[in-house]
């Protein structure tokens, strides 16, 4: 089965019994939403999206087919789109667009790899509860994984409990490109030109485990495919591209002699990047101009679609703001929203515009979190009455 909040693989026969926090939230919060008693009321909208001179779809597109919906919707009524939320997704793709990717689907990794590093904290391990199971090939001790980061023992157990042999060395997020570096430059050079100098955890990271570091050194050195695994939501720091894109690098330059491979994993945000790109040939952040999409990455962000427009505009502007998931919190800020612009919300919440949950209402399609498997999540609950999902919505006021 997939979930469809995760978007892992996951083995139990029902997702329900599983204990992960972040289906239990988006079902207690599911479980909050008031059925609607009557149908809802539907305003024309399409005078007021003829008529506007600016329009943005935005929001938390979960499903391929809602994606589909929204490129095509905001390619008829010469609108920007952009549904990567905070630029999450968007710290990985300018840093591909600059460096390329060395990638790896999650099957090939979990068969192949000798060496995962798993950079992040305990919040990566609490958004991906799974990861672990994920990523294990079934053979006690035969892979190792190197928590680099900000990773507690309670994480690193969870990794020991999967099959792993596991390693943790503390450091700052925003020194592991630059630490894997100063590894790479101990691990090539010669016994020679080095004196004979063994490297310690001392020298990718300013804390010491106080662990003997030499057999996991030597694993890294020796490996035969190495992955490293990161999320960009995790990445909280100032030019989080470039701090990818120096990862990137790295992994690239272990390639000369054997195989190191980069899975950057990402939430449901991810479906709609690779849905844009088909359609497209943009992974999102476009405006349209005669059904034809201008791809910039930082003025066609929702964030400065919001800054470029005035105060007060009437019915100049309007934003659709799409939300496929239970999510507590919000993707904008409302009140200044309204105070740009027109809001039509098709949301689960939505009194206009009720749209079902992708993946426990609505059976959908989807993207795995590595963005390499398209899965199908079967609905898990009935759909409250009137409600429609956000791709019906989007056809219907598309007419």
């Amino acid at each position: 089965m997939i979930c469809p909040v995760c978007s892992l693989l996951c083995d139990a026969d029902d997702l329900g019994e599983i204990h992960c926090e972040r289906r239990v939230a988006s079902l207690a919060q599911f479980h909050a939403i008031r059925p609607l008693a009557s149908p809802p009321h539907q305003t024309d909208l399409f005078p007021l999206l003829s008529s506007a001179k600016r329009i943005l779809v935005t929001g938390r597109i979960a499903s391929v087919e809602t994606a589909r919906a929204a490129v095509a919707f905001a390619s008829k009524f010469n609108a920007a789109i952009d549904c990567a939320e905070s630029g999450h997704v968007f710290k990985n793709v300018l840093a591909i667009q600059r460096s390329g990717l060395n990638s790896v689907s999650l099957a090939e990794a979990r068969e192949l790899t000798d060496v995962y590093i798993i950079v992040g904290d305990d919040h990566f391990q609490t958004t991906v509860p799974r990861l672990p199971m994920a990523l294990s090939n079934g053979q006690a001790n035969a892979q190792t994984v190197l928590l680099l980061g900000n990773f507690s023992s309670a994480s690193a157990e969870q990794w020991t409990k999967a099959g792993f042999d596991t390693w943790t060395i503390p450091c700052e997020l925003s020194s592991v490109p630059s630490a894997l570096s100063h590894w790479s430059f101990w691990m090539d050079a010669s016994s020679e030109q080095m004196g004979g100098a063994h490297p310690t955890v001392d020298d990718i990271s300013n804390e010491s485990p106080g662990m003997d570091s030499n057999p996991l050194f030597t694993r890294m050195r020796n490996a035969n495919y190495t992955t490293v695994v990161w999320s960009a939501e995790n990445l909280q720091m100032a030019q989080a591209d470039l701090w990818v894109e120096r990862l990137l690098q790295w992994i690239a330059s272990r390639n000369e002699t054997n195989r190191c491979a980069a899975l950057p994993w990402s939430s449901t945000d991810g479906t709609f990047q690779q849905v844009c790109t088909w359609l497209t040939g943009f992974p999102g952040r476009v405006a349209f101009r005669n059904g034809i999409p201008s791809y910039d990455p930082h003025k066609n962000s929702y964030e400065q679609w919001m800054e470029c427009t005035a105060i007060n505009p009437r019915e100049e502007s309007v934003i659709i703001l799409i939300d496929e998931t239970v999510n507590s919190l919000p993707f904008l800020d409302r009140s200044q929203a309204l105070q740009r612009s027109l809001l039509f919300e098709l949301t689960p919440s939505s009194a206009q515009f009720p749209t079902k949950v992708a993946g426990i209402e609505e059976k959908t399609d989807l993207f795995r979190a590595d963005q390499c498997l398209l899965a199908r999540a079967e609905a898990a609950y009935c759909p409250r009455p009137f409600a429609e999902s956000a791709s019906d919505w989007l056809r219907e006021l598309s007419r």
